[in-house]
């Protein structure tokens, strides 16, 4: 658990965060998000104090970051920054295992980690844990900046901005795996981005800040449906509200009963993108499948129904 009580940081006559406070669950993804300034990078790195704070308190499982050395606290975390941040002379396996090695791990165990976090991310480690970061495309190179990251099992993940630079269907594979790995390990992720859509498709709960200030902090479907100022509800987007409710629900939790052709939408996929697959197709309905059995229909007038509640 994070806690961060109060927590100011000043720069000069300014206050880059001011007087936030909130808690960070166990296990679960908290997107920080909001324009140019308003503090969520700073915030982000109070927590392993790259930054540190004026005033207030940051603890990490009831521990205080500011009572254990800076260099330890920050081995305990993994971080990704934007545009994957590898060591541009050391090889792929080299970046993966660069803290296990300062930890003083093992050269076999650090060689197992690197090697099964490869395989995690779909990288043959024979072919690729001798390669050199410029080898690499820009999406491979951001997966071994996360590989890296979790390398020594850290129990927390900061990421600031991780996928600002891949292009449009390299981010969205991206968000895709990181959510998978966050469900494997349990990660706890702390998320910098300046994407409402990135934080809606990945925080379990989301965090807006503007000009230093937290303005609110819940889940994805509540800073929708009731965002808490007027900016929250610009940054949220008043014609996409409908459509961005339909991205937090699966297809199998909204069925009807009945039969369609075409190719089956899987279950686990989102209301928001059977939507799409049906105005794109031209279908007014499509079959559900769950672990390849079709269990009921979805249709474009239900879908449309669903967006249109108030």
């Amino acid at each position: 658990m994070i806690e961060i009580d109060n927590i100011v940081k000043s720069f000069r006559d300014a206050r880059a965060v001011d007087q936030v406070s909130m808690v960070i669950e166990p296990h679960t993804i908290c997107a920080l998000v909001g324009t140019s300034g308003s503090g969520k990078t700073t915030l982000l790195r109070m927590i392993n104090r790259l930054v540190q704070p004026t005033s207030g308190q940051i603890r990490v499982d009831g521990k205080d970051v500011l009572n254990a050395p800076a260099y330890e606290l920050r081995r305990q975390m993994g971080y990704v920054i934007q545009g994957h941040g590898l060591f541009p002379h050391w090889t792929i396996a080299q970046n993966v295992g660069t803290v296990p090695s300062l930890l003083g791990w093992s050269r076999a165990d650090t060689d197992r980690r690197v090697d099964e976090l490869l395989e995690l991310f779909q990288l043959n480690p024979a072919t690729y844990r001798h390669r050199m970061p410029h080898q690499l495309s820009g999406g491979q190179r951001q997966r071994v900046g996360v590989a890296r990251a979790l390398a020594a099992k850290p129990n927390i993940l900061l990421m600031d901005e991780p996928f600002g630079a891949l292009d449009p269907v390299t981010r969205k594979k991206a968000q895709e795996e990181l959510r998978i790995i966050q469900q494997k390990f349990g990660t706890t992720i702390v998320l910098v981005t300046h994407d409402m859509e990135e934080a809606i498709e990945l925080g379990d709960r989301i965090a807006v800040m503007d000009k230093g200030h937290l303005l609110q902090h819940a889940k994805p479907a509540e800073i929708i449906a009731a965002p808490a100022t007027e900016f929250v509800r610009e940054l949220v987007g008043t014609t996409d509200r409908a459509f961005r409710l339909l991205s937090l629900a699966p297809v199998g939790d909204h069925l009807e009963a009945g039969t369609a052709e075409g190719e089956p939408l899987d279950a686990s996929c989102t209301l928001r993108t059977a939507y799409s697959e049906l105005l794109w197709s031209g279908r007014r309905a499509a079959p559900v499948t769950r672990d390849g059995q079709v269990i009921g229909i979805v249709t474009l007038e239900g879908l449309g129904r669903l967006a249109a509640r108030p």
